[in-house]
C-alpha cells in the first residue's frame, strides 16, 4: 500500500518553469556574461549550488554562496506573487490528505520560495514535509532527498510514489526503488522518450487522477498502488 506521495515543486505542483527560464538568462545578462542558448535546460537538472557553480564557470565574479543567495532573491518575488499551481494540484493534495496519505515536497529550489508559493496557493496545509536539495546536500542526481522523505514517514521506497516532471529525477527515483508518476510539463517535452522509460505512469494533469481515485475512499492507498503505478 502507498503510504506517502513525494512531489517535486517546479513543473509538478507549481507552474514555475517559465519563471526559472527567464531568471536563467536575466541573471546572466545582469552579470555581463554570455549564456548558452540551452542553458535553462541544463539548469533544470541541477541544485541551486550547482547552478551557481555554472554561472561562476561562465565568469560571474561571486562565490557559490553569493550566487545562490542572489538567484533565490530573484525567484522569491515570483513565488510570492505570480507563480500559479499546476491545474488541480491543490485539489489532489487535499484528496490525499483526506484519505490519510502523507505528502512531501522535495525540491531543487530554495525551500523558502517554494513554501511561499504553496502557502499563497492554499496547498501548504496538505504538505507534511518540505525539503530542499540544499538541505540534503545533494542534487536529484542522487536519491538522498527521496530516501529522506520516505524515512521521515517510516516508509520503504516501494510504499511511496514520486511525482516528477524531470526525466533525470525520475530515473534517480526509479533506480532507488520508488514508483514514479510523470507529470507532463512543457519544459520537459523534448525528453519524452526518457520520461516514458523512467515513469511507471505518465499523466497530463492531476484531474485524471482525481476522477480515478475519488471513489476509493479509505482504500485510496491501495488504489494508488494499483492505478498510479501501472505502466501505460
Amino acid at each position: 500500500m502507498i503510504k506517502c506521495a513525494i512531489f517535486d515543486a517546479d513543473g509538478t505542483l507549481l507552474d514555475s518553469m517559465g519563471m526559472w527560464r527567464d531568471i536563467t538568462y536575466e541573471y546572466a545578462a545582469e552579470k555581463g556574461v554570455k549564456a548558452p542558448a540551452d542553458l535553462h535546460h541544463t539548469m533544470n537538472r541541477l541544485s541551486m549550488e550547482q547552478c551557481a557553480d555554472m554561472y561562476r564557470a561562465l565568469g560571474v565574479p561571486r562565490s557559490t554562496e553569493e550566487v545562490v543567495k542572489e538567484l533565490a532573491a530573484c525567484a522569491l518575488e515570483g513565488y510570492r506573487t505570480r507563480v500559479g499551481e499546476k491545474p488541480r494540484a491543490g485539489e489532489f493534495l487535499r484528496l490525499l490528505a483526506e484519505n490519510g496519505v502523507k505528502a512531501a515536497v522535495a525540491t531543487a529550489s530554495q525551500a523558502e520560495g517554494v513554501g511561499e508559493a504553496l502557502k499563497r496557493l492554499g496547498m501548504l496545509p496538505y504538505i507534511s514535509l518540505l525539503v530542499s536539495c540544499t538541505e540534503i546536500g545533494k542534487s536529484k542526481e542522487h536519491p538522498d532527498i527521496f530516501l529522506a522523505c520516505a524515512e521521515k514517514f517510516g516508509a520503504a521506497p516501494g510504499e511511496c510514489v514520486v511525482f516528477e516532471d524531470s526525466a533525470y529525477a525520475m530515473e534517480t527515483a526509479k533506480k532507488a526503488g520508488f514508483p514514479v508518476v510523470a507529470v507532463e510539463d512543457e519544459s520537459a517535452l523534448l525528453l519524452r522518450e526518457r520520461i516514458e522509460k523512467a515513469a511507471n505512469r505518465r499523466i497530463a494533469g492531476f484531474g485524471e487522477l482525481i476522477e480515478e481515485l475519488q471513489p476509493a475512499g479509505e482504500a485510496l492507498g491501495e488504489a494508488l498502488e494499483a492505478g498510479l503505478c501501472s505502466k501505460l
